[in-house]
């Protein structure tokens, strides 16, 4: 008597397997190459354009002229502001994971913290803290700096999460 559905192990057919694998090179050939279609790559690597599709759906998504681009790989990155030594600069830091995320936002807990006279936890940040290969000012003389130029602005700092309006 055969196992109910619910009891049986799932694993993949080898022919599954290779058909995955197949796939997924499909998305790094158009990756590298953005004017390969989709078409063209599945061709070339001998899988059907629908199983590429099937197995990765949300890392393509169709252009204004109905073509598949593959998506890049690393859309977990966010562009955050930073006030920079100068007033009006504004220092974009480009981080890779949430934890980055939160280090910025702690430190921009200091920084306004510092600006409020109580240094105490800029002072327990980390030192030589580097995001998205950008420093982060730790030191009293750079933060002074930082809370010069913020004081200058016309206007008040729009805060990590601003957008970049284009005219376009």
């Amino acid at each position: 008597m055969p196992l109910p559905r619910s009891k049986r192990k799932s694993r993949k057919s080898p022919r599954k397997i290779s058909t995955h694998k197949r796939a997924s090179q499909v998305r790094g050939d158009m990756l590298r190459n953005p004017d390969l279609s989709l078409a063209r790559a599945s061709l070339r690597r001998k899988v059907d354009p629908r199983s590429v599709l099937k197995h990765f759906p949300t890392d393509f998504q169709k252009n204004s002229s109905g073509r598949f681009k593959a998506r890049p790989n690393d859309r977990s990155r966010q562009t955050l502001f930073i006030p920079g030594l100068n007033p009006g600069a504004e220092i974009p830091v480009v981080t890779k994971s949430a934890r980055e995320r939160r280090l910025l936002g702690r430190w921009m807990a200091a920084l306004n913290a510092a600006g409020r006279g109580d240094f105490s936890k800029m002072k327990r940040f980390p030192r030589r803290q580097v995001i998205g290969g950008v420093r982060l000012a730790t030191g009293p003389k750079e933060v002074q700096r930082i809370l010069t130029a913020l004081a200058e602005e016309e206007s008040p700092f729009e805060g990590l999460y601003r957008t970049i309006v284009r005219r376009s």
